[in-house]
């Protein structure tokens, strides 16, 4: 069951979704009558996929650079010819293996590794599937054998996660998507490149108009089969503008792309970057320092991150020049009043908030203005998404009153790979997995995930409070705070800390830690554990990984 969308709120998310795309050139006739005449027949036949984005970009831009990786630099008309190049290939071997459908698997990081599948899904008709780098071998077996991937895109960095004989026995075609030119007869090294399949030249027709398949993420999975989340591709995604609203991005900037393409951030800047034909400068792995060269070289207008990554880069006391910068967008974690502050200091007051899920995309989006009001809040609902608060028994809760947010838009996932994974729904609106309220402007404010809210003496706690008061204590460099058991009160508060190498890091000590959050928290937010450490453990897309930490 899905909400009923009435007539008046489609023209609402419409008459907000138009004037967005407008300036930022996603659905603009810049360049050639050529590209005004394909604008309406490419939305038809590759409605809002990377494909459609990279035929519009070549018959506009073509000559416009569109993506500078680790491998080179690419123009549209170059990325649209690989790219179509990779389907015509995905094409024949359709035909030559007579599968019914092709299954695509990517496990790849930034750059065109992934890029060129994304684009050659879209005029295939296939399935892909964006594997989590962080996966295990155990966990790739168990992905193959539920989604009946029949060809995988896979970096050579992870080729030892998948050896011949685990493709062979799935039936799988494996195809090295990123090789290291240095390391020639390296394990990983044999065996069919991308850079092959690209020279290759296979000239096989496409599809007209192709169907639309999956497009698979999947979750983090710590422990198990990682959950395979579908998602649909969007005719018209609303939510865009809900992106464009928040980033003042416009058409032909030049963007810094640190955001994992694999993960929904960085998918959803990767389509909003080729929509708007935007230069994507990116690197596979990301380095503080070469991601500010970058910056200052290619003169960046934007920078789409992770607030790991902000960390780190704040970190630094280099000095480079970030004076070309416009906006910074970041996503995947909350940003702390701290964080705020230290990149308003180090970049100015531009940087921009994205909350959603990997299971809903876009939730809520904050401006720099607005999070220069109000530091805490995720940001307003987009357009073409129905919003609301639940409490525990399933009825709505007012403004201003903690509850659990669900949600849904053109976006959101049409449901697990598994069928026995439960989607929780109410009123056809999916659950995201946080607590938060709506003030009385419309703003979402995110408390913390459903399960890590604890209750001590009665009280509820929120970790991350525990977190932003921590971050602003002098000699903390990294902070985590978690719900740990307690015999007496059933849970109490625990926090993972990692000193600064400075004189203030070096005097920290657990009291000195109690004794700042108890002049700034009620006594039921005090932490009874503190465990310093050197460093947190963390997942590829920069979350704290809880089951690693000592004490849990």
């Amino acid at each position: 069951m899905r909400p009923t969308r009435r007539p008046a709120f489609l023209l609402r998310s419409f008459a907000r979704f138009l004037p967005a795309v407008t300036r930022a050139g996603i659905v603009s006739t810049e360049g050639s009558p050529r590209a005004a005449a394909q604008l309406v027949p490419n939305l038809a036949r590759y409605w809002f996929s990377t494909a459609r984005e990279l035929e519009q970009g070549a018959a506009a831009t073509p000559d416009r650079t569109a993506l500078i990786d680790d491998s080179g630099v690419l123009s549209y008309q170059q990325l649209r010819d690989q790219a179509r190049t990779v389907a015509s290939w995905l094409t024949q071997l359709q035909e030559d293996r007579g599968l019914d459908e092709l299954r695509i698997g990517v496990m790849a990081r930034n750059g065109r590794g992934i890029i060129l599948p994304l684009g050659a899904k879209g005029y295939t008709g296939g399935h892909i599937f964006l594997l989590n780098i962080g996966s295990s071998p155990e966990q790739l077996r168990g992905i193959f054998a539920e989604n009946r991937i029949n060809v995988l895109f896979i970096d050579d960095e992870f080729a030892d996660r998948v050896p011949a004989a685990v493709a062979e026995e799935a039936g799988i075609t494996v195809v090295r998507a990123f090789t290291e030119p240095a390391a020639p007869g390296a394990p990983g090294g044999a065996g069919l490149t991308l850079e092959d399949v690209v020279l290759g030249g296979v000239d096989k027709q496409l599809p007209l108009f192709p169907k639309h398949g999956n497009m698979v993420l999947m979750s983090s999975g710590t422990t198990g089969i990682p959950k395979g989340i579908v998602r649909p591709e969007p005719r018209l995604p609303f939510v865009l503008a809900g992106y464009l609203e928040a980033i003042p991005w416009r058409s032909g900037d030049t963007v810094q792309l640190s955001a994992s393409i694999f993960h929904t951030w960085g998918w959803s800047a990767l389509q909003v970057a080729l929509a708007s034909r935007s230069t994507i400068v990116t690197r596979r792995v990301f380095d503080a320092e070469a991601c500010f060269k970058q910056i200052q070289d290619y003169r960046c207008d934007g920078l789409i991150s992770s607030p790991i990554f902000f960390k780190q880069m704040l970190a630094l006391d280099e000095d480079f020049d970030t004076s070309s910068l416009r906006y910074l967008a970041s996503a995947g974690n909350a940003i702390t009043p701290a964080l705020l502050r230290r990149t308003t200091e180090r970049f100015g007051p531009i940087l921009a908030n994205i909350y959603g899920s990997t299971e809903l995309a876009l939730a809520a989006a904050a401006s720099p203005e607005q999070m220069q009001t109000d530091p805490t809040i995720a940001g307003k609902v987009p357009p073409g998404t129905v919003l609301k608060l639940f409490d525990a028994s399933g009825e709505e809760v007012p403004t201003g009153q903690t509850g659990r947010i669900f949600l849904h838009n053109e976006t959101a996932l049409k449901g697990y790979t598994n069928p026995n994974t439960e989607v929780v729904e109410i009123d056809g609106l999916v659950e995201i997995g946080d607590l938060g309220y709506m003030d009385e402007h419309g703003f979402l404010h995110v408390q913390s995930r459903n399960d890590d809210m604890i209750i001590v003496g009665g009280e509820n706690v929120h970790p991350q409070s525990v977190t932003e008061v921590l971050e602003e204590m002098p000699g903390i460099g990294e902070v985590y705070a978690h719900g740990v058991d307690d015999e007496e009160m059933f849970k109490r508060i625990a926090v993972w800390v990692v000193p600064e190498e400075s004189e203030h890091g070096r005097g920290l000590d657990a009291d000195a830690v109690r004794d700042w959050v108890r002049a700034r928290l009620a006594d039921h937010s005090i932490p009874r554990d503190v465990h310093f450490m050197d460093e947190l453990p963390r997942n590829p897309i920069g979350k704290v990984v809880p089951r690693l930490l000592p004490g849990i």
